[in-house]
């Protein structure tokens, strides 16, 4: 361990804190363990007069690939982001299959026993309420990605992230078919026969057309309980924010989480889904979020082998192929989403006119 000194030959030079001939390897110590289970350390073996002598101790610096520096090259790759925006595509659609299908599964049941619901007051309207905070959440996080100098990128991870939490929610509400949480809500009624393809379709794109959401009235088929897909989107808006935001703005992510926190209490107030579906959403949203941001930020994650079990998750190929080229977690650099041939003509015909102003000046003078 060393610190700077005011004197010696030139500003950069160094003085040890510590005297290199009297300290102490600690690590070495640690290292020798006795048959009998204890340390033989170094410090045991000092003279009584000497153990409070100073030890060194080495501390290691931060590992270079969680550091972005001006080396670092951050590649665009819109391929990848095209293909991630047909995985998303894939996983929605998937979560609607399921639903169409799941909507003929509900049980005829009295709405479970729940914690929550069962000690809050009704109120309906709460429902539109949580659905324009999903908007208002999504539209800032969409800002958010869209001012990001590294926005192919950033929309990369957010289209993979969607569309694998996509196509968990679909698995799990079709495997387990929850009562309704609101009697009180419409839902279409069931068929009398086996649905046939067509209908199933029809279902499907009467789903998409409606985004998901029950505030325009197409969100008609019942069954998509666990887990909640209106948590899942409120979470990762308030994600995209916090991740990828400047740091200073921290109004906006106060504001940004406590929208969060407002929307999924409206969505349970108003019987939207139950406490399971939420604490579910938000266990499968955070964790997949920061499991893929760990590996996203560690390059020695992103090689297999026996130091790493990460590459035992499904989609951790998957994950590698889209982050393989990406040599650092990602900095927080601004630009306007405009083609750069334009703005490198913009910044030219700026420094043109700034220029003429400039000899007018001069010629004034």
């Amino acid at each position: 361990m060393y610190g700077a000194t005011g004197q010696g030959e030139g500003d950069n030079a160094r003085a040890p804190l510590l005297c290199d001939h009297d300290h102490v390897d600690y690590m070495d110590a640690i290292r020798n363990d006795d048959p009998d289970g204890g340390i033989n350390s170094e410090i045991d073996l000092l003279p009584e007069g000497d153990q409070n002598r100073e030890i060194k101790i080495e501390i290691p610096a931060l590992p270079s690939d969680l550091q972005s520096n001006p080396n670092h090259i951050f590649h665009d790759e819109p391929l990848k982001t095209f293909y991630s925006l047909l995985f998303l595509g894939f996983g929605f659609l998937v979560t609607t299959f399921s639903l169409a299908i799941t909507h003929e599964r509900v049980p005829e049941y009295p709405p479970l026993p729940d914690l929550v619901l069962d000690n809050t007051t009704y109120h309906p309207a709460l429902l539109t309420i949580s659905e324009i905070i999903i908007i208002v959440s999504t539209a800032v996080g969409g800002l958010v990605c869209v001012f990001h100098h590294h926005r192919m990128i950033v929309f990369r991870r957010v289209f993979l992230l969607l569309g694998l939490l996509y196509i968990y929610r679909g698995m799990t509400m079709f495997v387990t078919v929850l009562p309704i949480s609101d009697p009180n809500y419409t839902c279409a009624p069931k068929l009398n026969h086996t649905i046939t393809f067509v209908e199933l379709l029809s279902r499907v794109a009467t789903i998409v057309s409606g985004g998901g959401l029950s505030m325009n009235g197409k969100q008609i088929y019942c069954g998509d309980f666990i887990f909640s897909g209106h948590t899942m989107v409120l979470l990762l808006g308030f994600f995209v924010v916090r991740e990828y935001s400047p740091r200073r703005f921290l109004l906006l992510h106060i504001c940004s989480f406590l929208l969060t926190v407002a929307g999924v209490v409206m969505l349970l107030i108003s019987r939207g889904h139950y406490s399971i579906d939420v604490l579910i959403a938000y266990w499968v949203t955070s964790r997949v979020w920061w499991t893929y941001h760990t590996l996203a930020n560690n390059q020695v994650l992103k090689m297999k082998g026996d130091h790493n079990y990460m590459d035992n998750i499904c989609w951790w190929y998957f994950f590698r192929y889209f982050e393989t080229n990406i040599p650092a977690a990602v900095p927080r650099v601004y630009s306007f989403p405009i083609p750069r041939s334009l703005r490198d003509k913009l910044v030219d015909h700026w420094q043109r006119l700034r220029g003429s102003h400039e000899d007018e000046n001069r010629t004034l003078l």
